[in-house]
């Protein structure tokens, strides 16, 4: 009892942190006019998460006994691979089966280095807070495997509120809760099929935003077209069986 007592409390606060630093970093940017300031400010909204995770980690001197042992050299090729690959298939496909259905050409997206930063910054921004504290927690307070990528999708979809704030996000709301649902399902899969290595969920992240990029899956690239987004979210969604058979044979 006293340890889901003292979980209930780790997530409570996991959470009011990881949500209250973006606001206040998003409120900072707004007062401060150099540029360099406001990306460092950019960065720690985005990282909000993982800050959030390593703060607690240290306040409770647990960040070597619990995060530590997720960054370890078992599987670490697949760690690697397995997310590329499945990142690329997923939004390659997805690209291709537009220009087919549109009838236009494929057209690669164009990365400025600020995007390019940005993008690597997502190895480290968000996955150690999401899959490498939260999930755990879950976990450790008794809610069904089945369950937690589907919580953990919710809460991610609903910390993105501070990028819709500044208009960051070009997918409606409704269909982005359904794709950071169905994706967290993927990170699930990736973590479970790694023996909970984390940096097979943190090269996901960076992959999937890599390769949206460069696929040009966002509307911007198409017209202000959704089609790219759905049909990569329907193929997402068509992948999730295939991985559910596999996760179950490597119990």
């Amino acid at each position: 009892m006293m340890r889901k007592q003292k979980n209930d409390g780790n997530l409570i606060l996991f959470l009011l942190i990881a949500f209250l630093l973006p606001l206040v970093s998003v409120a900072a940017q707004t007062m401060i006019p150099s540029a360099s300031i406001r990306l460092i400010l950019f960065g720690i909204q985005a990282a909000a998460p993982t800050i959030s995770a390593v703060l607690l980690l240290c306040f409770r001197k647990e960040l070597k006994t619990r995060l530590a042992p997720m960054f370890h050299w078992n599987r670490l090729h697949m760690a690697v691979i397995l997310p590329t690959i499945i990142a690329f298939v997923t939004i390659g496909f997805s690209k291709l089966i537009y220009c087919v259905l549109s009838g236009s050409h494929f057209i690669a997206g164009s990365l400025s280095v600020t995007q390019t930063v940005i993008i690597l910054w997502a190895l480290v921004a968000e996955e150690i807070g999401w899959r490498g504290y939260l999930e755990p927690l879950l976990r450790e307070d008794g809610v069904p495997r089945r369950f937690i990528p589907c919580i953990t999708g919710c809460i991610w979809c609903l910390w993105h509120y501070h990028f819709f704030f500044q208009n960051g996000t070009q997918i409606p709301v409704g269909l982005f809760f359904i794709g950071c649902i169905i994706e967290s399902y993927i990170y699930s899969f990736l973590i479970h099929i790694t023996n909970y290595n984390i940096i097979s969920a943190m090269t996901y992240h960076f992959m999937w935003n890599l390769w949206t990029h460069i696929f040009a899956i966002n509307p911007a690239d198409n017209y202000g077209s959704l089609l790219p987004h759905i049909i990569l979210i329907i193929a997402e969604a068509l992948l999730l069986p295939v991985l559910h058979r596999k996760s179950a044979k490597s119990v």
